[in-house]
């Protein structure tokens, strides 16, 4: 596949989604800005590999989840699965809480749905997680911002970058720049937030 891939057109979206701080205005971007990346990855999926009903997408939660809809809408015929992804108690790993079922033993094309990549830990431990349980077929992952260093990890090992910029810096945990300073689960949830590390671009 051609990727990695930065999407252009949606500039001014990504920056005033980096300049929110409202909840609800942090919210609303991440939802908008999935549904344009869903469909550029439909067509990207399509364009390649063929048929989008032999698709598996994976959410990540909590990240992916205002994702989601854009993505629905833009695999109607695909399966999808969420996963549950969790620092271990001594923050150097990442562990799975949950994963809901796989539909099929094998797919043409396997699409992880997240917010950020600060490392690529999350997303390459979530691709160990997901390619023990089926043929995932060429694997890709779908997110708003990644760091340099997590695109090229995750290219490296063989799971390729959609995105509206994929080369930002790393900062300790924290990609700049980032999409304000609120939690991924209390940006779902609708919370005040909180800043630092544990922000919706800590990936890990």
């Amino acid at each position: 596949m051609t990727l990695p891939t930065e999407i252009s057109g949606a500039e001014k979206r990504v920056a005033r989604l980096q300049e929110a701080t409202d909840p609800f205005d942090v919210r609303q971007g991440i939802i908008e800005l999935g549904h344009v990346l869903g469909p550029r990855t439909a067509d990207i999926v399509h364009g390649e590999l063929g048929p989008l009903d032999d698709v598996l997408c994976v959410v990540v939660l909590r990240g992916g989840a205002l994702m989601y809809p854009g993505f629905a809408a833009a695999f109607p015929h695909a399966d999808f699965c969420m996963v549950g992804m969790r620092r271990s108690p001594d923050g150097n790993t990442v562990e799975h809480e949950y994963l809901t079922d796989i539909p099929r033993d094998s797919y043409q094309a396997t699409i992880y749905i997240d917010c950020i990549a600060a490392t690529g830990g999350t997303l390459l431990a979530v691709g160990e997680l997901v390619s023990a349980r089926c043929h995932t077929g060429p694997e890709l992952a779908a997110v708003i911002n990644s760091a340099a260093v997590a695109t090229e990890r995750l290219h490296l090992a063989g799971i390729n970058l959609l995105g509206f910029s994929l080369y930002e810096e790393l900062h300790g945990p924290v990609v700049t720049p980032d999409m304000g300073r609120l939690d991924a689960g209390d940006l779902f949830s609708g919370g005040a937030g909180r800043s630092g590390a544990d922000g919706p671009n800590s990936d890990g």
